[in-house]
């Protein structure tokens, strides 16, 4: 068993450690390590550093470093697809497809699955990685594991010792005159150990489910996630079998229409098969065939808006000529230097109507002119072939990032109101998500409702089952009954409700805040308001930027509202890794001092 102090001997000559963790290695931390160990073994920097032994502790609650929750084998099938273009992906530069395409043999030997998903009717021999093509999840995830690994043997290869602690979480976290410190737990014996004398701690544990703390958790149709997909579709079928009545449709509904709602319909649309046309594209879908002669499991979806993302494809070659940088600063230089929302769509509204010749404005985002569902998906995907004017200038919209500078009142408005419209539109599904969607429903499988943002949408019936609301076309409230329901929706971004004990203890202990402005809370934690990485912590009464700890990614909530996640995850892990390594030429020089005689002499550490 490691021991409850983390002190891994030193090198021959070594005055001192510098000692660095990252709890969580998904894509985030997968990230940060390949970045911090490539700044480290820059040719020449070690030379720098050749007095100082260098550790790096990794902590992972799952079997694997690299994947993660989002893209580990266990909660990702191979119809659950990136929502991202290969060519995007790369923990550095277009290094995904070329990791695909070193990696064709193996693929095509042991995970022919993934290559079929994406070109259905291939022999996979003859695949070619394609830059946009939207792989599986779980073959990035394939991916992620392996560069975690190539980092390792790249950090050993260069005498940087690399510990890692799959299969444990970390409970606790603190500041201490030697360092930070870490409790941790392995899950499969339950003992408890410590790593001290932390110089920089990591914080990359990715999207949380929140702890639930209203009527629908107790209830035992109610399936807080749509992962992993095997236990999802293990207690549908157990709740189906348990409620099923001669002559009534079982229906499963699932809340949300965003990437993860559509992951819970694949899941649960599985043992079916779809085929396909000649070239490629969707043709049609037959469910898997019944034992008993029932008709097939239906499954409602629905959310406020009652639509899904619109269909990728190209962008077009519209410009933001309202809504521009000159713009901002003038609204900033009205408003006592901070941004306003209203006035920011205006300006949207306007570039909206130059680019559609009049006939679409933001308020066409908010509630598009469509009468289902389906009618959208049909146009998202004839739009998709030579790209979509609205969808094209949103995402240009958000990725000017205003959201940071909006006023604390306008920033809870924001988060209320609009965050939903360019989430929805600016964040589209790959075409083959919306030709299944489309197949699933010609099939008799799939529905979809609006539930407009008046009343919560789901109760519990007395029988135990559920009653879903939702407004019909005409705008009439209605509702219709349920089995189960799948919870498919956004993040929760509350500190307070966060299922970890370390990130409890971490706020407890005011190691970290959440992100406040002027009484409004936004949910996630709060960063180093000189813009770098590090945590804010409190001391006293007054907050300043942690001496140890980072964070980037999920636990910070603005960048779901600003950025792309996987071209910011990198440039995030590319700033920690730089500074990082500044920090441990700054332990070396501190821990090092040279006599009159050329002596070395080290401060003790524990």
């Amino acid at each position: 068993m490691p021991s409850a102090v983390w002190s891994p001997e030193l090198k021959a000559n070594t005055v001192g450690t510098v000692r660095y963790c990252v709890i969580g290695t998904g894509f985030a931390g997968t990230c940060a390590l390949w970045h911090l160990v490539r700044e480290l073994t820059v040719p020449g920097r070690l030379s720098l550093l050749s007095r100082c032994a260098i550790t790096i502790a990794t902590v992972e609650r799952g079997p694997v470093n690299g994947p993660g929750y989002p893209y580990a084998k266990d909660n990702a099938q191979p119809g659950h697809r990136c929502n991202n273009e290969a060519s995007t992906m790369g923990i550095h530069g277009n290094d995904f497809v070329d990791w695909l395409a070193e990696s064709k043999p193996w693929l095509v030997a042991n995970h022919p699955e993934h290559i079929l998903e994406t070109h259905p009717g291939i022999e996979p021999a003859e695949w070619k990685p394609e830059d946009g093509e939207f792989y599986p999840r779980a073959l990035f995830g394939l991916y992620l594991e392996h560069r975690f690994q190539d980092a390792v043997r790249t950090a050993r290869d260069h005498g940087i010792e690399v510990q890692q602690y799959t299969g444990h979480e970390v409970l606790d976290g603190r500041t201490l005159e030697e360092g930070f410190s870490v409790l941790l737990r392995d899950l499969g014996t339950g003992h408890e150990f410590s790593l001290n004398g932390l110089d920089r701690v990591l914080l990359s544990t990715g999207h949380w489910q929140p702890t639930e703390n209203d009527a629908l958790a107790d209830n035992e149709g109610y399936i807080s996630a749509p992962y992993p997909p095997g236990r999802l579709r293990s207690v549908v079928a157990g709740r189906v079998r348990s409620r099923r009545t001669p002559g009534v449709r079982s229906r499963v509904y699932v809340q949300g229409m965003g990437p993860s709602g559509i992951d819970a319909i694949m899941t649960l649309c599985g043992e079916g098969e779809f085929t396909y046309t000649a070239d490629g594209h969707v043709a049609s879908y037959q469910p898997a065939p019944s034992r008993r002669e029932e008709e097939p499991l239906h499954i409602a979806v629905g959310s406020r808006s009652g639509f899904f993302p619109p269909v990728r494809g190209p962008l077009t070659g519209h410009e933001l000529t309202h809504l521009t940088p000159d713009a901002l600063a003038g609204i900033r230089r009205e408003h006592q230097g901070q941004l306003r929302i209203e006035p920011i769509l205006d300006l949207l509204d306007k570039d909206l109507r130059i680019a559609t010749d009049g006939t679409l404005g933001w308020r066409d985002v908010e509630n598009p002119r469509f009468s289902s569902a389906r009618e959208k998906l049909e146009s998202d995907l004839r739009s998709s072939r030579h790209g979509n004017p609205v969808y094209t200038l949103v995402l240009k919209a958000r990725r000017m990032r205003f959201y940071r500078e909006l006023e604390p009142g306008d920033k809870a408005k924001y988060d209320h109101l609009f965050d939903t419209h360019f989430i929805r539109t600016a964040v589209p599904m790959p075409t083959v998500n919306a030709e299944k969607l489309i197949a699933l429903m010609d099939a008799g499988v799939l529905s979809t409702m609006k539930h407009g943002y008046a009343v919560p949408p789901v109760s519990v019936h007395e029988d135990g089952g559920f009653v879903i609301a939702y407004e019909t076309a005409d705008g009439e409230r209605s509702s219709l009954r349920a089995d189960c329901v799948i919870r498919a929706k956004t993040q929760d971004f509350s500190l307070e409700r966060h299922p970890s004990a370390l990130v409890r203890n971490l706020l407890r202990r005011g190691e970290i805040v959440p992100h406040e402005e002027l009484g409004y809370v936004t949910g996630g934690l709060a960063l180093d308001p000189n813009g770098t990485y590090r945590v804010t912590r409190r001391t006293g009464s007054l907050p300043e930027p942690s001496p140890h700890l980072s964070a980037y990614g999920s636990p910070v909530r603005f960048w779901q509202n600003e950025h792309n996640y996987a071209a910011a995850f990198v440039k995030a892990a590319e700033q920690v890794a730089i500074d990082w390594v500044y920090a441990a030429t700054e332990i070396t020089q501190c821990t090092t001092a040279r006599d009159d005689s050329g002596l070395i002499t080290t401060e003790t550490r524990s």
